[in-house]
């Protein structure tokens, strides 16, 4: 399977995660104190709060806005100029023999980028509501396992993106 067709499998994920999202939200609505904390200090405790409309509507903007903005940013390559796609070895990359490959793939690893993003805001917004329903402190220990699974997936698609967009051979 190509990077561009699993973008299209990333994309129906990302469609199934914004209906688990709305439910998480609007779940933990009404659980929710007025106040919500929305900022935790290092060992977990709260140090920063806002009302819980604005929290919740927030928390829902970065899992369904943020990744759909990616998302479009993957789809919009291919109307952009050459000098705005920033990838190694552009010129090569780009070349109209090379460029619909060259950005179904980029379409398709921010597409999974796009999943990643919701994904983490998903289990995010989870470990803080949670914490805000139970009045305790943010769990460190899953909020850093989480931390480093996003980051290890992000390094991972950099390194992807190098390995495809490698040195071209010698003309």
């Amino acid at each position: 399977m190509t990077m561009a067709q699993s973008g299209r499998l990333a994309f129906r994920i990302l469609l199934l995660l914004v209906p688990v999202g709305i439910l998480q939200h609007s779940w933990y609505w009404h659980r929710l104190p007025e106040s919500v904390a929305t900022h935790f200090g290092p060992a977990g405790q709260a140090d920063d709060w806002m009302p819980r409309a604005q929290a919740v509507l927030l928390q829902a903007g970065f899992q369904v806005v943020f990744p759909f903005i990616v998302l479009l940013l993957g789809r919009l390559t291919s109307v952009l100029p050459v000098t705005m796609v920033n990838i190694p070895y552009r010129e090569y990359w780009l070349h109209p023999d090379r460029r619909h490959d060259s950005l179904a793939w980029m379409s398709g690893m921010l597409s999974w980028m796009s999943v990643g993003m919701a994904t983490m805001m998903l289990v995010l917004s989870h470990l803080t509501f949670t914490a805000n329903v139970s009045r305790q402190p943010l769990q460190m220990v899953p909020f850093f396992c989480l931390l480093v699974v996003f980051m290890s997936f992000v390094f991972s698609m950099v390194l992807l993106s190098f390995r495809r967009f490698h040195r071209p051979p010698a003309a």
